[in-house]
């Protein structure tokens, strides 16, 4: 060492070539430092392997350069003395001390200085050696240098193992996670054990990086052997050479793997080499690269039946979920053969079945069952066999399907189960009567059966596991050996089951095909099949059909629910059900629409019909503690008369109900004129559609008048359409098309929104309306929930104020849902709109309802005003209106004025306002403009 070198600056430059030294240069920037600060020649860092007889250069500097590491034996060596925590310091002579050292000697090495390497926890890791060609002076800190230097070569490989032992552990774990995920592909789609075996062992290797795999089965012969079925890896005749045992009795059964089969769980060696349970297989195991082993055990309800044993060629630790994750694998492994040896059970007795039970049809239905019944007496040579079904309404009793004695096909009958063997198949799933069963048999065949001696019987489940029915067997002998009968009746069983079950599913889909679920009734896909094979066999006699539609039900549906509507359906076709004759069949085609066919049919018959059907709903239906009264339009139409084909003669038969339902008459036949009709009004609808789009509807006004000083307090709004080519077409015409069509609500929209223009209109050009414009609401209009939002938007657009409509409903558009009407009211009389309870008196109010509306007036309808003066009743009850409604704090508009006599009478009556041709027909805008907004500026003057 340079004598000139001081005591700090050999720290200093110690310490400056440790902070720069890099992980992964670590070792070789040490030694070259080493020998730099120590002025030697060669320097090394060595790692002692397991075995402490060898040691493997981590870093090693000869002569200002880097030569490649070296594994060499340390006996006969300078590193052979450096133990404990002392340095090992030769001065001189080294190479005549260690003559067998063949590195010393390439070297030319005269001094070596040695310090032991040691782990942060105390472990001994190996040594840092200097060697220099000329005696190495220790005087300056060469030692203490040394210890450093080896202190943190120490930390650096102790950090470098413990990252590798941690990447180890984790790609063991990630190599048993695909390894479970492969082996559980095996274990899905291998059918045979053998293969199965062999396949897991394969993957054992070639997924989780195994370097040998076996799995063995614990044999119960004298020696409890443990007997290798399958293996894959580096065998090359190991399993040959070795016997394994179970048996503590046994030297061989005290290993790894019969601890694992006696205790049941996972056996670990980490080094073979060392384990002493290990030692008579440990010569062949290491020869084999074996160097670690894993004994996983295989159970099969709770039982060990074999172990997987693993081999690997390290003696790294398997990580907890390692261990886990195999002992998983294993438990999948043990699933999976018991799966294939349950199911090759299963093959062996259907086979010993089939043998016996030859020729069995593969047809279904009765003939399948009876075939089924013929061979199961003769596979278990029984004289007779049943199957029978348990009765749906009584489960004391239950129905052969079939029955056979002495190979003849017998009668079915019922027989009750209370006492005999058959109830103890019901409640037991099986049951057998080795002896005397005779006795037990039920009455209905007890004499009959007097011959019978044994009885076997087995449950019929389906597939919710509910019983459905059994099978049996009986013997004119007593039964003894009841394996094979048990076996053979549990294979059957699920036969017979399979078929009932699919004999009812196949009897469901059909009820569900053809029948409506509803109502009973065949359906519409029912009903046409039978119309076209009455109408492919008519040859000349009348085919009379009947279209049913219920007048009025949507009613029922909107104010009560479906709920109630359906159970309205439901009781109207057994009322229809219970007025037909044999020759008339009733189907429902959906909604509230019902067929009758009349096969055959004529004008008189079907007179008959009709006039039945109308009397079945003469009295009200009671559902729910409620009454309903029902009432129908029937349209009726014959093959051939007026149609030549089904479809023609359901569409003729539609027309002509419609006909009925609009004419308000019970029934009508078809008539040709009847198609144009319908076609006329189809174009009518059309047409109207697109006037919503074109601009052909327009707006009347009609005046409304104070009584008192006949002055103008607003008007109802009125919606005309004139028809580029059909001309005028009137309201009453229009409107109701459009509620039929499902045009209302959109119509309803337009008139609020062209209201709004004509008072913007009319505004712009100095008129003022004075009091509000009243537009009528349609009942589908009122339930609507757009309804608030369209009379918000039309105003703001306009710049109209909500003061200045009023809205018209009708009773029977707010009384379908009132308590939903009650709100909505309120919050159109909250937003400013005025509100109007229109043809008062003709529909079906609840006064305690009608209280709660915010309604300001009710407007008496003119079917009473008409009459008024002439009829006392229509007298009283506009009297009444008028006076409930001063009560209910609402003025009264009474409509249809048409003399002064008559608004003479109102007004004293104390009626506040009307509208009528008295005073005004309506106008249109310009019009109404003209005559009443310009004589209302005028007497404002």
């Amino acid at each position: 060492m340079n004598d000139l070198v001081t005591t700090h600056d050999v720290f200093r430059r110690l310490a400056d070539s440790l902070s720069k030294a890099t992980d992964d240069a670590f070792f070789d920037q040490l030694v070259a430092a080493l020998s730099d600060i120590l002025g030697v020649d060669y320097v090394m860092v060595a790692r002692v392997e397991e075995d402490g007889e060898h040691a493997t250069t981590l870093a090693l500097w000869a002569l200002d350069r880097l030569i490649a590491n070296t594994r060499y034996p340390l006996t006969g060596t300078p590193c052979e003395r450096v133990s404990g925590h002392a340095a090992c310091h030769f001065a001189h002579d080294v190479c005549a001390r260690f003559p067998d050292d063949p590195l010393l000697v390439e070297l030319n090495v005269e001094a070596y200085l040695g310090v032991p390497m040691y782990a942060p926890d105390g472990r001994p890791l190996g040594l840092v050696a200097a060697m220099h060609s000329r005696p190495i002076d220790t005087s300056r800190h060469a030692e203490e240098v040394m210890r450093i230097t080896a202190a943190h070569a120490g930390t650096e490989l102790a950090r470098r193992e413990s990252e590798l032992l941690h990447r180890g552990r984790l790609l063991g774990t990630n190599r048993a996670l695909k390894l479970l995920s492969r082996c559980n592909e095996a274990l899905i789609h291998t059918e045979q054990e053998p293969q199965l075996l062999e396949a897991i062992c394969q993957l054992a290797v070639e997924v989780g990086g195994y370097c040998m795999a076996w799995v063995g089965y614990a044999m119960h012969d004298e020696t409890r052997r443990i007997e290798p079925r399958a293996s894959a890896g580096n065998v090359q005749g190991y399993l040959d050479h070795i016997t394994l045992s179970w048996s503590t009795d046994h030297r061989n059964g005290l290993g790894p793997a019969g601890r694992a089969v006696r205790s049941g769980k996972p056996v670990i060696i980490n080094d073979l080499a060392n384990d002493p349970s290990f030692v008579h297989w440990r010569g062949m195991a290491m020869q084999q690269g074996f160097r670690s082993l894993v004994c996983l055990p295989l159970k099969r309800g709770g039982q060990v039946f074999g172990i997987l044993a693993l081999y690997q060629p390290h003696t790294e630790p398997i990580s907890d979920e390692e261990g886990q994750l195999l002992s998983e694998l294993a438990d999948n492994l043990a699933f999976g053969i018991d799966v294939l040896r349950q199911r090759l059970e299963q093959q062996r007795v259907q086979r010993a079945v089939l043998q016996i039970a030859t020729a069995v049809s593969a047809r279904s239905g009765a003939e399948f069952l009876d075939q089924l019944t013929h061979h199961m007496a003769e596979a278990l040579d029984a004289e007779l066999a049943f199957i029978a079904r348990l009765d749906d309404a009584d489960p004391n009793r239950a129905h052969t399907l079939t029955i056979v004695i002495d190979g003849e096909r017998q009668p079915n009958f019922s027989y009750t189960l209370p006492g005999a063997p058959c109830e103890d198949v019901v409640i037991e799933a099986e049951s057998i009567v080795h002896d005397d069963a005779g006795k037990r048999l039920p009455l209905e065949g007890r004499e009959a059966l007097s011959w019978v001696r044994a009885y076997a019987g087995r449950r019929l489940d389906n597939s919710a596991g509910q019983p459905v029915g059994l099978i049996g067997v009986m013997f004119a002998r007593p039964l003894h050996d009841t394996e094979l009968v048990t076996s053979v009746l549990q294979i059957f069983a699920a036969g017979v089951a399979a078929e009932l079950e699919r004999q009812e599913d196949e009897a469901h889909i059909r009820r569900l095909a053809y029948r409506d679920l509803g109502t009973g009734l065949p359906n519409r896909t029912a009903f046409m099949q039978r119309l076209q094979s009455a109408v492919a066999r008519a040859d000349g006699t009348r085919v009379g059909l009947m279209l049913l539609d219920l007048n009025r039900f949507k009613d029922i549906n909107d104010s009560l629910g479906h709920d109630i509507g359906d159970k309205v359906l439901a009781a109207v076709a057994n009322s229809f059900s219970g007025a037909l004759l044999d020759n008339e069949y009733l189907a429902r085609l959906g909604g509230d629409e019902f067929v009758v066919l009349v096969d055959p049919g004529d004008m008189y018959s079907i007179t008959h019909t009709a006039s039945r059907l109308l009397r079945s709903l003469d009295a009200p239906l009671q559902i729910d503690e409620q009454a309903f009264e029902v009432d129908v339009s029937i349209g009726i139409a014959f093959y051939p008369d007026d149609a030549g084909s089904p479809r023609e003669l359901l569409k003729y038969s539609d027309i002509a109900m419609y006909q009925a339902k609009q004419q308000d008459v019970p029934y009508r036949f078809f008539e040709a004129h009847m198609e144009a009709a319908l076609a006329s009004r189809l174009d009518m609808a059309k047409r109207l559609a697109g006037a919503l789009l074109n601009g052909s509807l327009s707006l009347n006004f009609q005046p409304q008048v104070d009584l008192a000083s006949g002055r103008l307090v607003g008007a109802e709004v009125l919606c005309r359409w004139n028809d580029p080519e059909l001309g005028a077409i009137s309201p009453a015409e229009f409107i109701p098309l459009a509620e039929e069509r499902g045009m209302i609500v959109a119509l309803g929209n337009w008139v609020i929104n062209a209201t709004c223009r004509q008072l913007a209109a009319w505004k712009h050009s100095g008129f003022e309306m004075p009091g509000q414009l009243a537009i009528n609401v349609a009942s589908r209009q009122f339930d609507d929930h757009q309804l608030i939002a369209t009379l918000q938007r039309s105003c703001a657009e306009h710049s109209v104020s909500a003061s200045q409509l009023g809205l018209e409903l009708t009773e029977s558009g707010f009384m379908s849902d009132p308590d939903q009407a009650v709100a909505i009211t309120e919050a159109l009389k909250s937003l400013g709109y005025g509100l109007s309870i229109d043809d008062f008196g003709t529909g079906y109010s609840s006064l305690s309802y009608l209280k709660r509306f915010a309604a300001d007036k009710i407007k008496i309808d003119m079917s009473f005003v008409a009459d008024m003066l002439e009829d006392d009743n229509d007298h009283a009850i506009v009297t009444t209106i008028i006076a409930m409604a001063r009560n209910l704090q609402m003025d009264t508009v009474a409509e249809g004025v048409e003399t002064a006599e008559q608004a003479q009478a109102l007004l004293a009556m104390g009626c506040q306002q009307a509208q009528g041709y008295h005073f005004g027909k309506p106008l249109s805008a310009d019009a109404f403009a003209a005559h009443w907004l310009t004589s209302a500026l005028i007497r404002e003057r």
